[in-house]
């Protein structure tokens, strides 16, 4: 009963503080000091054995195994030991395993941060991008119309000023300076007018984009529908949408023979999702294009995801989170 106690006392402690290895040699000791007043103490050896093995250090049972030959094992002891041998070698490899598992995961939890994280950086960026181009062009309007418009208006004043007093004064230059003011705010509203063309984007950006993309595709009948509100996606997220519509009206150009395109964008509080279907046979591949690799990484960038399917014709479906007002890409927030 003492040696069973200090046996499983030795094992405890191991089990539950960072003993080192060489304690197996005192499980040994009790069990040689025991065998004088008990003899099948000799078989408390498969403890101490089980525990080197499991730990990776059999050499610390030699000792035991010495004392083992000199007591003439029988063949119930050599089982015993042998299957605490085989028990601790497999829970060993087993831990081993899963230490891998673990640390794999590990692994992929830290990758998994790391992309959320950038995801998040990048979304803020396109905001401050956004905003800082915004704040550019405010500039460079209120300088273009200081500088222009505002001089050639404060000229015209000036003129119109000099017009009045030559009038009083039946001066005949009065004629010649109302004809000059007149130039200066004819020119004036000229340059007024080409500030206000520069303002106006060269290309529409939104459901308008869509609806152009759409109208310009004449390999075969296309109907776009939409669903939902789109006057507040943000602007990441329609080059994003963009992108796929234009990836998927080539694909039924390139790799099937369709005879009609759905083009089906549908709106809802949480996400927006796009599918672009045909109902053509495949002629090739698109699953492994460069294209489609490029923008799934795009969609994943804003926390989306892309699946195609060429079973039946070609369907690519984009599905894409929307922010809400207290998110990282909601612009209505950053605009307040």
């Amino acid at each position: 009963m003492v040696l069973l106690l200090l046996l499983a006392i030795m094992a405890v402690a191991r089990w539950r503080f960072a003993l080192p290895g060489w304690t197996v040699l005192l499980d040994q000791l009790f069990c040689f000091g025991t065998v004088p007043f008990w003899p099948g103490a000799v078989y408390g050896l498969g403890l101490p054995l089980f525990e080197a093995v499991r730990e990776g250090r059999a050499w610390l049972v030699i000792p035991g195994m010495i004392g083992c030959i000199y007591f003439q094992p029988s063949f119930p002891l050599v089982a015993v030991l042998l299957q605490a041998a085989l028990s601790g070698w497999v829970i060993r490899e087993w831990a081993g395993e899963v230490g891998l598992y673990r640390a794999e995961a590990d692994r992929q939890r830290r990758e998994r941060y790391e992309l959320e994280s950038l995801r998040a950086e990048l979304l803020t960026a396109n905001v401050r991008i956004a905003r800082m181009a915004e704040i550019t062009e405010r500039n460079r309007i209120a300088q273009d119309l200081h500088d222009n418009v505002g001089h050639e208006l404060t000229g015209a004043v000036l003129a119109l000023q000099a017009f009045e007093r030559l009038w009083e004064e039946r001066d005949p230059l009065a004629a010649e300076m109302l004809s000059h003011t007149k130039e200066r705010l004819t020119k004036s509203a000229r340059q007024l007018r080409e500030a206000a063309h520069r303002i106006k984007p060269l290309a529409f950006v939104g459901i308008e984009r869509f609806e152009e993309i759409c109208r310009g595709f004449t390999a075969c009948p296309l109907q776009l529908h939409v669903f939902g509100d789109t006057s507040d996606l943000p602007v990441y997220l329609w080059s994003v949408l963009e992108a796929c519509l234009k990836e998927g009206l080539t694909n039924v150009i390139r790799h099937s023979q369709a005879t009609q395109v759905d083009v089906v964008l549908d709106v809802n509080p949480f996400i927006v999702r796009l599918c672009v279907q045909n109902d053509g046979e495949a002629v090739g591949r698109a699953k492994d294009g460069v294209g489609l690799r490029n923008l799934r990484q795009r969609a994943r960038a804003v926390g989306g995801s892309i699946s195609v399917n060429d079973t039946n014709g070609f369907r690519l479906v984009c599905v894409l989170p929307l922010r809400q007002r207290n998110g990282i890409g909601d612009t209505r927030e950053d605009e307040a």
